[in-house]
């Protein structure tokens, strides 16, 4: 495949359409600054996000351009390959991926050290120097000829006269990626939300001695939740249950909208008026009467239907926009929205394929609506709790899961958890360290944990190295998991039993240990019990686990005590204590993104718009169909529609996305944060904190115990993303 291809079919991936002459210039930008056609796409996207473009065209590449300069025009210098140290202090030669567990790590766990992996302390692993535990990767620079020495002749001669020296190659060196090992904004922060100037909460030094007791209760399936709970068979699904899980959608949330922005049946209207009813104000700016999609009517009418592509192929444009009735209304018809009287007018709107909403607008023909007005979905209630209920949260004692005045802490992340470069998990050890310190009392993380694009899993070369150097050994992602993930947190209660930390973990579509559908089942066993292996040189190597069932012995012995890891569904919605959380591992933001129209919406308020869809549409998915492009694949159960919508409004949506990182107030009663993702690339990313203060004592006090207040989450959380 040629360049031009390569970069054709990678800014594709992303929603955009080359022409020629850009093309050509983005094969010579490639060229110049030797980046690659996956690097020009993920700046686009960042890109075309920032600056709120859809297009490269002349008036556009110019600011593109700055971009990828801005991003990729540095020098730096190269090296050859060397051996490197792992994160335990092993050398590893290049080409190897480094990863290094003991024998007993591999083997039987015993009640002494019942996790073997090493986790060395921060001194140790942060002195290793430039290269880290991340692999160098090759870096051949071309060598410059420029020795006056006189060269050997081909025939043994030395060369005589006046010699000709070259001139010094003037080729760029290549660009040298950064590693690891060698970030320099450790702990700086990308993203704040704090409106009301909350203080930073510092669990450790606040609390004193940790007593092991947890400060929040944590339920996985919430009243109305909808969670997926066990794996389930999917691939069955015959064409008509497909149609209808669609159909039903449709209906279910058009009665919604109709209900919240008060649209009426045409009938209805006709027998109000026929009543002599008086027209108000009110009634003149009320949105026209509902009539079936397709139907010609030369008066204003409102339709409501499902969003939908013209072409079978390539991004939705303004152009391109379809309007798809249901079939109970309106025989599945569909109609083309004409969308330019909005254009003109100022009106902001942002649509995208399977997108429920409301039009206004004039069909006099029945084969094209002009849009006059959109209705883009109707969010959910937000969740109310009891002032009883909030006084026990905020203000109980500690020994009884309750905060006793004091914030809660929850911190969110999200994987990849190692680097492209090496299968060491330092960006997961470094994560770890940073939760002994700060000591949080709910730690969200979303997979993927074995990325299935990780180049070394990718390959199936998943090799984990004997620590007394008797080799290594070729192992599956399952045992790859239990090594590096589970026995990592493992090592956290093996040395500090009071520890009381919870962990939820969230699969991601990308992982090879987790079901491919969506919605997902949570992390399970691959069998009931797990069974020991009976082959030379592997005695007593478990299989058929993912090595969890250890973490909630560590250090307890056969005492027993709070749940310490919680495996959910991808999505899930939660409560911890009284806030209601939303959490998803797919990167909804990013698919919406790449195939979605708009206009004239504010400067910067484009990921805030793309939210705001999911809490419109009450979907953690709402996009269909999926992407087409393979590094997007989505594979959705239609049948389990219901198992991805949204009980309520959350009070805190986390939704990991390979776009900008944020923490932004949406729709008022929610906060939602993009936490980035832990590694990108060679290097490393960002994680989110979260301080959830409080009510204060008196307000609580002053009010009725029966009454159900707001939990008005924005005015008491502040949220910090830091770098790793």
């Amino acid at each position: 495949m040629t360049l031009q291809d390569e970069i054709k079919t990678a800014m594709s991936s992303v929603g955009l359409a080359l022409s020629d002459d850009m093309l050509s210039r983005c094969v010579g930008i490639s060229t110049n600054l030797h980046v690659t056609p996956e690097q020009l796409a993920e700046t686009w996207e960042a890109h075309s996000l920032n600056s709120n473009v859809n297009e490269l065209n002349n008036l556009t590449f110019d600011a593109y351009r700055n971009a990828l300069r801005k991003e990729f025009d540095s020098t730096s210098g190269t090296g050859g390959a060397r051996p490197r140290q792992s994160s335990s202090g092993i050398k590893v030669e290049p080409g190897t991926s480094g990863a290094v567990v003991s024998r007993a790590e591999l083997g039987k766990r015993n009640n002494n050290n019942a996790s073997a992996l090493v986790t060395p302390p921060p001194s140790k692993r942060h002195n290793l120097g430039g290269g880290g535990g991340a692999a160098d990767a090759a870096t051949s620079a071309v060598d410059t000829v420029g020795s006056t020495t006189p060269a050997d002749s081909p025939n043994g001669k030395k060369a005589t006269g006046n010699a000709i020296t070259p001139a010094p190659s003037t080729m760029v060196k290549p660009l040298r990626t950064a590693k690891y090992g060698e970030r320099t904004n450790v702990g700086q922060t990308v993203a704040t939300y704090n409106p009301d100037n909350l203080p930073e909460y510092s669990s450790s030094a606040a609390d004193g001695v940790d007593d092991g007791a947890p400060r929040c209760t944590i339920d996985s399936q919430p009243r109305g939740s909808h969670n997926v709970t066990k794996p389930y068979r999917y691939m069955f699904t015959p064409l008509e249950d497909r149609a209808k899980a669609l159909d039903d959608h449709l209906v279910g949330l058009g009665e919604e909208i109709m209900e919240r922005f008060d649209i009426k049946a045409g009938i209805v209207k006709k027998e109000e008026q026929a009543e002599g009813a008086e027209v108000g104000a009110a009634d003149k700016a009320a949105i026209a009467p509902l009539e079936a999609v397709g139907i010609p009517r030369q008066d204003a009418v409102c339709c409501i239907g499902r969003i939908c592509n013209e072409a079978h192929e390539g991004k939705i444009n303004r152009t391109s926009v379809l309007l798809e009735g249901s079939r109970h209304h309106s025989n599945g018809a569909r109609v083309n929205l004409d969308l330019s009287s909005l254009t003109s007018s100022g009106t902001s709107y942002s649509l995208f394929p399977g997108q429920i909403i409301a039009v206004e607008g004039l069909n006099s023909s029945g084969r094209k609506m002009v849009a006059q007005r959109i209705c883009e979905g109707a969010a959910r209630p937000s969740a109310k709790t009891s002032v009883d209920s909030l006084m026990r949260y905020h203000h109980g004692a500690t020994d009884e899961a309750c905060q006793d005045g004091k914030p809660l802490k929850i911190m969110a992340m999200s994987g990849p958890y190692t680097t492209s470069d090496s299968l060491d998990y330092e960006p997961l050890l470094d994560a770890l360290n940073q939760i002994r310190e700060d000591r949080p009392d709910v730690v969200i993380m979303t997979g993927p944990f074995v990325d299935m694009r990780q180049p070394d899993i990718a390959s199936g070369n998943i090799f984990l190295e004997f620590e007394d150097g008797g080799g290594k050994m070729n192992v599956t992602c399952e045992a790859l998991f239990v090594n590096k993930v589970a026995a990592a947190i493992e090592s956290l209660y093996e040395e500090d039993p009071t520890m009381r930390t919870q962990f939820i973990l969230v699969p991601s579509l990308d992982d090879a240990v987790a079901e491919f559908v969506y919605p997902q089942p949570p992390l399970s066993d691959r069998l009931k019990k797990p069974k020991v292996m009976k082959l030379p040189g592997a005695e007593g190597i478990e299989y058929g686990t993912l090595g969890l069932q250890h973490i909630e012995t560590a250090g307890r012995g056969d005492e027993r005590g709070f749940k310490r890891v919680h495996c959910v569904s991808n999505p899930c919605t939660l409560q911890i204590n009284e806030v209601i959380v939303g959490v998803t591992s797919t990167d909804a933001m990013l698919h919406i993104s790449t195939d979605e129209t708009n206009a004239n919406l504010e400067p910067g308020s484009r990921l805030s718009r793309i939210a705001q869809h999911l809490l419109q549409q009450r979907s953690y998915y709402p996009l269909f169909p999926p992407p087409a492009a393979q590094t997007m694949a989505t594979n959705v159960d239609l049948a389990h529609m219901n198992e991805w919508s949204m009980p309520c409004q959350p009070d805190l949506l986390i939704i990991p996305s390979k776009l900008t990182t944020f923490a932004k107030k949406v729709l008022d009663h929610s906060v939602v944060v993009n936490p980035g993702m832990l590694t990108r690339g060679s290097t490393g990313g960002t994680y989110a904190i979260m301080d959830v203060h409080p009510m204060k004592r008196d307000m609580l006090e002053s009010a009725g115990a029966d009454i159900k207040m707001e939990n008005s989450l924005p005015d008491r959380v502040r949220v910090d993303i830091k770098r790793i």
